[in-house]
């Protein structure tokens, strides 16, 4: 039986307040249901093929929209894994299956690592008695994506309106984005408001006149 290691990652949602995963695979697979899928169909592949899966890696992009290099330093730890176990990286490729989520760095630098790398087919699973497409629930994803992404201009505007509210009251922009965030005033990327998010939606504020 040949040993494999699991390596699954997935993109921050921020307009969602998705921007962090547990450290923990089994926690991620709770916050993550892309996390829960791919856990799903290695375990059932590993199980299939014959795979003793050693371990059970996690990743969340930095970015909500690409891939990146980013990827390289936690990929550098699972090749460590991979060489001391003599083992297999096993990953889905969801890019087999309409193009979606391809990840060039990941592949590209995998193999640079000298280490196996066996991608798996993104089919479909039975997730709590449920069937889970991949490729159905990206697409949804990318529809609400993209609803999001229209609204930029509205949030903004709202913002903004609060904001110069707020200041000509002589709050701060630390004051300012306290507020912003305990009324749930969203930002244009939908990250929590800071001093230097306000202060950049603002500009300067402008000193007194002279008498």
């Amino acid at each position: 039986m040949q040993n494999a290691v699991g390596f699954y990652w997935t993109l921050p949602v921020p307009w969602a307040g998705f921007e962090r995963l547990p450290d923990n695979v089994e926690e991620a697979a709770v916050a993550s249901r892309t996390i829960r899928y791919q856990r799903e169909r290695i375990r059932r592949f590993a199980k299939d093929e014959t795979y003793r899966l050693v371990a059970e890696e996690i990743f969340m992009e930095i970015a909500p929209d690409r891939a990146s290099a980013y990827v390289r330093a936690p990929l550098a730890q699972v090749a460590k894994i991979c060489r001391a176990q003599d083992a297999t990286l096993l990953f889905v490729d969801f890019s087999q299956a309409q193009g979606w989520r391809s990840h060039a760095p990941f592949t590209d630098w995998a193999r640079r690592l000298g280490i196996r790398v066996t991608p798996v087919y993104p089919d479909e699973v039975l997730i709590d008695g449920k069937p889970f497409d991949p490729a159905a629930h990206f697409s949804q994803w990318r529809e609400r994506q993209d609803e999001w992404t229209r609204g930029k201009g509205e949030r903004v505007a709202r913002a903004l309106q609060e904001a110069q509210r707020l200041r000509a009251e002589k709050r701060s922009n630390r004051e300012i984005a306290e507020e912003l965030n305990a009324r749930q005033v969203q930002s244009a990327t939908g990250k929590p408001w800071k001093e230097d998010s306000v202060r950049k939606l603002l500009g300067p504020a402008k000193a007194p006149k002279a008498g």
